[in-house]
């Protein structure tokens, strides 16, 4: 097992996603040993129905226990201690500080895709840590969010491939190691440590609680999430010159209304979903879309396909920068799921939307971007990025 093995086996399954995207067939369609549904209205099924569709994270729960992989009352729990805070931080009238903050490490960055990646972690944690009344050391913790995202590429790639006893073990101690000096930092911090002793607290009911392990997961996924959409973003105006000129011209505009700019956010999260799949264990014996399921049996759901399903969508398979249903809004919420759906959609979506929007703007103000080819070349680990080493060619307006 080595680093470029994982990368091509977690690569291939999304792959084979988009492969069967875009197809009328509802049959029997698998990857690997689990099925797949990618019928939009199958899929708000599932994720409505928790209790019998239940979350399972296999080797990924190496890494901790968080709002993100845990079930029921623990959940519910988990959920309360964050979502107060990512509610206050999404309110409009934070809407200046998060373009503030986008803007100035923006203004600091290299003209360089690197560079610009750099600053958009920069920023992502800087509103993350705020909303919770925190200050990041940045290097130090874009250094720890680069070591989490590969040990979760690892665990990833163990959920599918059966690891020999020493490849676990080594994966297990990384995770771990990870989590320990992310402790580190946080209890080096007076402010930081006193929130996590308020995690603690909200939570005492819950046997081994971590207050790290449930921040670190919650820092990792909005931070990674929104930051690879932004990437998305820019990587998708290099390969399109009039449509960057279009928006362009309505964020130099300054409306507060951007119809095309917020299009292409959309589309971009539509084509390229930060999370492209789920995994889900069968609660009870069921039946769905004319498919016998089994209590215990994981089946997998396709972002990619629930948003590239032609009932849904016209020319799903085209990335298409002013999609007519986003632009008249008419668009079947069921089929456009990037921060998914029900009871367990993701927590932060309004802050991460409010992150992206405000992202964007402020890398159109100060850059142009061009491509030399309009090949999309992804690396995904739990969330999808554009692969390093992309074309994307950026200079400052």
């Amino acid at each position: 097992m080595n680093q470029s093995q994982i990368e091509d086996v977690l690569n291939s399954l999304v792959y084979m996603l988009y492969a069967q995207g875009g197809q009328q067939n509802t049959g029997d369609k698998r990857v690997g040993n689990l099925q797949v549904f990618d019928h939009p209205e199958a899929v708000d099924r599932i994720v409505k129905a928790p209790a019998l569709f239940r979350k399972n994270f296999s080797m990924i729960s190496a890494l901790g226990y968080s709002r993100f992989n845990t079930n029921d009352e623990n959940w519910a729990v988990r959920r309360e201690i964050t979502q107060d805070t990512y509610l206050t931080a999404a309110k409009p009238s934070q809407q200046s500080v998060v373009s503030e903050i986008y803007t100035a490490r923006l203004s600091q960055s290299d003209s360089t895709l690197a560079g610009i990646q750099k600053a958009l972690f920069a920023a992502s944690l800087t509103i993350f840590y705020k909303a919770f009344d925190l200050v990041p050391d940045i290097e130090t913790t874009i250094a720890l969010i680069d070591r989490v995202r590969e040990v979760l590429r690892r665990l990833q790639y163990f959920s599918w491939v059966a690891p020999t006893v020493p490849e676990r073990d080594s994966a297990i101690g990384d995770a771990r190691r990870v989590v320990a000096d992310f402790a580190g930092q946080l209890s080096a911090d007076p402010r930081a440590a006193a929130e996590m002793a308020r995690f603690a607290d909200r939570a005492k009911d819950i046997h081994g609680f971590s207050p790290v392990e449930e921040f670190v997961m919650n820092a990792f996924a909005g931070v990674e999430t929104t930051v690879a959409t932004v990437l998305w973003v820019i990587d998708r105006l290099g390969a399109n010159e009039n449509v960057q000129h279009r928006v362009q011209n309505e964020i130099d505009g300054g409306a507060v209304d951007t119809p095309f700019t917020d299009c292409i956010v959309n589309e971009t999260m539509r084509y390229l979903p930060p999370i492209p799949f789920l995994v889900r264990e069968v609660g009870a014996e069921t039946s769905l879309d004319g498919r016998l399921l089994r209590a215990g049996q994981l089946i997998l759901l396709s972002v990619v396909g629930v948003h590239q399903h032609p009932a849904f969508w016209s020319d799903p398979r085209t990335f298409d920068a002013s999609r007519k249903e986003f632009i008249e809004d008419t668009y079947d919420r069921r089929a456009f799921i990037p921060f998914l759906t029900g009871p367990r959609m993701c927590g932060g979506a309004r802050l991460g939307r409010l992150e992206v929007r405000e992202a964007v703007r402020a890398a159109v103000r100060q850059f142009s971007f061009s491509r030399a080819d309009n090949v999309i070349r992804f690396d995904y680990a739990l969330a999808l990025r554009p692969a390093a080493g992309s074309s994307v060619g950026i200079a400052r307006r």
